[in-house]
């Protein structure tokens, strides 16, 4: 495989919760996707719970692309769901809405995982953003994943949109982080050696019964089991448009720049995962106000510092991957701050739950920005 950053194609996942007037969690896909699938086909999925929709582009050169399919797709279930009564609202939690109240979809898979995982997959409701890299060769694919493990607390601290659980205010930037760190197979992964040592470990886990297949394994950052994919799965859901594509490009640089690095015999150094989660808890915990640990440095450095060299490291790979705008959007998240901050911002001023989702339901369309 060449290393030119053009060829790294992009695909985004984004899962949206189904609202009411009233800003609760409806279940409606079946009559949602009944009504999309004749123009947007197997675009747009279901999941878990009857009150998320899951969408994801086609395979994109470049996140301009991305953020065009994107764009319809918001528009397109919007104008479905409208004469309905109801809505779409992107962050990675519903500020209000009970878990214990939401109705599994009816489907073999999501039947056989209910039956596996009980109550842990019954809470799962929870909205994530999942962005795949392509990178062909499957060597390089386990080496970027190795290296890139290091900016996923960056990258989900930029993304943090679920500072509500239930009605409660968590205290956390990103709570989805910690429903999520109940299943199994989840977090940090594992460093590798090789293609084969990651394949001998997936068979393994089907051989012994563990899983039936690679699916099941759900690390923050994936080689995909059956993509020529790298697949970030760290992200809380973005509220704006304009979010999901700066992460979405974000990681693409990322895997831009490791290439480029290898392919001029530099690399980038890898760190434990132990080490990684420390500062994923401090992404969880505080978002882009937190300090985050330079492993480097040995020292504790403001996520808002790291933001900005973030966008230095890929600076010199985001003109041939036509994505200088969309990384660049990361300065009016740090001045705006990410969606669970605006979300503290809107509860801090009403004390009203509800007016948190009508914010989001807003911003999903991009119809409300606050500062």
């Amino acid at each position: 495989m060449s290393a030119d950053p053009r060829l790294l194609t992009i695909g985004v996942e984004e899962e949206y919760m189904i609202i009411d007037a009233q800003g609760e969690l409806r279940s409606h896909i079946d009559t949602l996707l009944a009504a999309a699938t004749p123009r947007l086909g197997d675009k747009v999925k279901r999941e878990m719970m009857q009150s998320v929709v899951e969408v994801g582009t086609a395979i994109c050169a470049d996140v301009r692309e991305a953020r065009d399919q994107l764009a319809d797709m918001r528009g397109h279930l919007s104008s479905l769901l409208q004469p309905e009564g109801l809505r779409l609202a992107c962050a990675g939690t519903h500020p209000f809405s009970r878990w214990h109240e939401q109705q599994v979809t009816e489907h073999d898979r999501y039947r056989a995982l209910e039956e596996e995982m009980q109550d842990v997959i019954r809470s799962l409701v929870i909205f994530g953003l999942h962005v795949h890299v392509g990178i062909p060769d499957q060597e390089h694919r386990i080496e970027v994943m190795n290296e890139a493990r290091y900016f996923l607390p960056h990258l989900l601290a930029l993304s943090t949109s679920s500072p509500f659980w239930m009605g409660r205010n968590t205290g956390l930037k990103s709570y989805r982080s910690v429903i999520w760190a109940r299943f199994p197979r989840t977090g940090v992964p594992p460093d590798f050696g090789s293609f084969d040592e990651y394949e001998n470990y997936v068979e393994l886990l089907v051989k012994t019964g563990s899983i039936d297949d690679g699916k099941k394994i759900w690390w923050d950052l994936r080689a995909h089991p059956t993509f020529p994919t790298i697949e970030f799965r760290v992200c809380d859901m973005p509220t704006r448009l304009e979010e999901t594509v700066c992460l979405a490009a974000l990681m693409q640089a990322i895997c831009a720049k490791l290439l480029k690095l290898r392919r001029a015999n530099l690399g980038f150094r890898k760190y434990p995962p132990a080490l990684i989660g420390e500062n994923k808890w401090r992404a969880m915990r505080y978002g882009i106000d937190g300090r985050l640990i330079d492993f480097g440095k040995q020292a504790e450095v403001p996520m808002r510092d790291l933001a900005l060299e973030l966008l230095d490291f890929v600076d010199d790979v985001v003109d041939e991957l036509h994505s200088r705008e969309a990384v660049e959007y990361v300065h009016t998240i740090l001045a705006d701050g990410t969606s669970a901050d605006r979300q503290l911002k809107v509860y801090a001023q009403t004390g009203d739950a509800r007016s948190v989702v009508e914010l989001l339901a807003q911003e999903t369309l991009g119809v409300a920005s606050v500062r």
